[in-house]
Formats: structure tokens, sequence, C-alpha cells
């Protein structure tokens, strides 16, 4: 064998691959190369944070107005509440039959002996009755005999000086 030749399969690849390398022109980076690639990827990741950036924005401007909204709601909804009570107050009002039909009924049930001190529709709308009558078991036996008053039920009664005062108040329906 000779000397000048390489022997081995793995010394011929490396004198083949050195040989190619030396015909490569060298390469040598310029500084404007490594400028232009720090701009490219100054503006690779650039674009996730001015989405992200706009994003937050955003969120905080929606979140001002959220809080300005719910700020003047308040306020609508309450007064929305209340509204709502006072016409449900009003419906219970209008379904019972007034004091007026109430003061009639009680003018026919009531005995010769008995008379009416109060009638009155608590804010509920049921009926408050006090009467005075010398015989509280005749006027309740007479008041139960009358259909419209048939719902109404003892709270109270004190002795006066000449008749008892008896309380009634109405159940609920």
């Amino acid at each position: 064998m000779d000397e000048a030749s390489p022997s081995s399969l793995a010394a011929r690849l490396h004198e083949m691959v050195r040989g190619a390398l030396a015909r490569v022109p060298e390469i040598r980076p310029d500084k404007r190369d490594w400028r232009i690639a720090s701009a490219v990827a100054a503006l690779i990741a650039a674009g996730p944070l001015a989405t992200i950036l706009g994003a937050n924005l955003l969120a905080g401007s929606v979140s001002k107005q959220v809080q300005r909204l719910r700020e003047q709601a308040t306020p609508r909804a309450a007064a929305a509440q209340a509204a709502a009570k006072e016409r449900a107050e009003l419906v219970a009002l209008l379904r019972e039959p007034g004091v007026g039909a109430s003061v009639e009924a009680l003018a026919r049930a009531l005995p010769a002996d008995a008379s009416l001190v109060r009638v009155e529709r608590n804010p509920a709308g049921l009926l408050e009755v006090d009467l005075t009558a010398p015989d509280p078991d005749r006027l309740r036996a007479a008041l139960h005999r009358e259909p419209a008053l048939a719902r109404l039920r003892d709270t109270g009664q004190q002795q006066g000086e000449t008749a008892m005062t008896i309380s009634l108040r109405e159940a609920p329906q």
C-alpha cells in the first residue's frame, strides 16, 4: 500500500470531506445580518405581545363600562322593585271588597245592641274591625252568618264601661 493513499475507508472519507470544505468559500457574517435577524425576531415576538396588550386594554375598558352600567342600574332596579311591590299591594286591595262594602255587610250583620268603633284595611289589604256589644258571643255568631264577613277572626277583646270591645281581623286567603 502506498503511503500517499489512505488505507482505510474512514481515512478516505475524511480526506474527501476536507477537500470539499476547502473548496467552499469562507462565510463571514456581516453585522447587518445580525441586526436584521434581531429585528425579525422582535417583530415575531411583538405580534403576540401586542395582542395580549390590546386584550388587556379592552378588558379594562369593558370592566369600567360594566361598573358604570351597574351603578346606573342599581337605582333603576330598586325603583322597579318598589313599583312591583306597590302594584302587588294595589292588586291585593282591588281584589278585596272596599271598606264601604265591608261596612254595609257589618251593618246588615250587627245585632241592634252592637256598634261599630273602627273599621280599616291594613297595608296587607286585610280588614280590621273593632266592635262593641254587651254579648260578644251573640255578636260573633251574627257576624259568621254573613258570608262577606266569614273570614273575620278574633284578635282580642276588652271590657269597657257598658259593653265589651271585640277586635277582629280578616284571615288571609
